[in-house]
């Protein structure tokens, strides 16, 4: 079953948010920001950091290398931070409705069964 046909207004939405959270490393950062860190603000180093600590078999290079070109621009594009290359500084921003999706996604599946 396709998300978008059990909720059509909310299904893109949903599929953008599953896709986002998909990737251990994606969730690791947005875990990092809501729980860890002081503030909205980190560096691409801090987190392949908490990367390296904690989820992460490769070699820190290939980590950085990931987290620079694959997971921070994603992230990016879909609203969850701002990510400056130059500087190598990410600002996070959550996103809004991501529980409240969540909710919904695990009602839909509690009522499957």
């Amino acid at each position: 079953m396709v998300a978008s046909s059990c909720y059509p207004e909310t299904g893109p939405t949903i599929d953008r948010i599953l896709d986002t959270l998909s990737d251990s490393h994606r969730r690791e950062i947005i875990y990092y920001f809501e729980t860890v860190a002081d503030g909205p603000t980190a560096t691409v180093e801090e987190l392949v950091g908490r990367l390296e600590e904690r989820a992460s078999d490769r070699d820190r290079r290939e980590l950085t290398t990931a987290v620079h070109h694959h997971h921070l621009p994603k992230l990016q594009s879909r609203g969850w931070l701002e990510f400056d290359r130059r500087s190598g500084t990410v600002r996070y921003e959550g996103h809004q409705s991501v529980a409240a999706l969540l909710e919904e996604l695990a009602a839909a599946f509690a009522t499957e069964r």
